[in-house]
């Protein structure tokens, strides 16, 4: 929205949580209905990572930046999550897990700082917790794309939601042209979002793998 359509990165970071919070949560609901594998620890750490690094950033960070240097950076996050897919995806025969394997203590730690980063970008960005824990995952702890999109996927509906109502309830500054684009978005976000949520859990790995990079690009 930033880049193709010139609309404020304000406005764009909002409406980026909103729609999310309804369409994430719609595919959410079909992720568990369906009791996809996901890796609730990575759920539970990269969330309570999170909503402080939003909190911080959207009071301490967001005001720091121009809009043309929030678009940038947003540039930069989808960049290097490309580069991580790319990395994945190049990997053909590379041993992966269901599950973060030999759980401990500094991978637990690893997963809440990894949290709290994605929180950061959500609070200038509206996305960012999503592809930092999605990457750490897969590249730190080869945990396998069938368990890790279903994972960020629930990780990003529970935090857009959080994030939606501390920038609409708690601050109460969500502009009126956001709330428009939500209103006309709602139909749409509620389908495609259990869809491709249904349809991401019967592909390969590597299939899924490629769509995302070809949808983030």
């Amino acid at each position: 929205m930033t880049l193709a359509l010139h609309i404020a990165p304000g406005i764009a970071r909002d409406f980026s949580l909103m729609i999310q919070s309804c369409g994430m949560t719609s595919a959410l609901m079909c992720v568990l209905f369906m009791k996809v594998k996901i890796e609730t620890r990575a759920v539970v750490l990269g969330t309570l990572g999170a909503i402080p690094g939003f909190v911080i950033g959207v009071h301490f960070i967001d005001p720091l930046f121009s809009g043309p240097q929030k678009k940038m950076m947003f540039v930069s996050i989808w960049t290097a999550f490309a580069i991580a897919l790319g990395i994945l995806n190049s990997q053909k025969k590379r041993a992966t897990f269901r599950e973060i394997p030999e759980f401990c203590f500094w991978k637990g730690f690893v997963l809440f700082v990894t949290g709290f980063v994605g929180g950061v970008f959500d609070a200038f960005a509206g996305s960012g917790v999503d592809i930092c824990i999605f990457s750490i995952i897969t590249l730190l702890f080869r945990v396998t794309e069938k368990t890790a999109t279903p994972t960020t996927v629930v990780l990003k509906g529970i935090n857009a939601v959080i994030g939606f109502y501390y920038r609409a309830a708690m601050m109460g500054d969500v502009s009126e042209m956001a709330w428009k684009y939500f209103a006309l978005s709602i139909p749409v976000s509620s389908i495609t979002g259990p869809v491709g949520s249904f349809l991401g859990s019967h592909l390969h790995r590597q299939v899924n793998s490629c769509y995302r990079n070809i949808l983030e690009q």
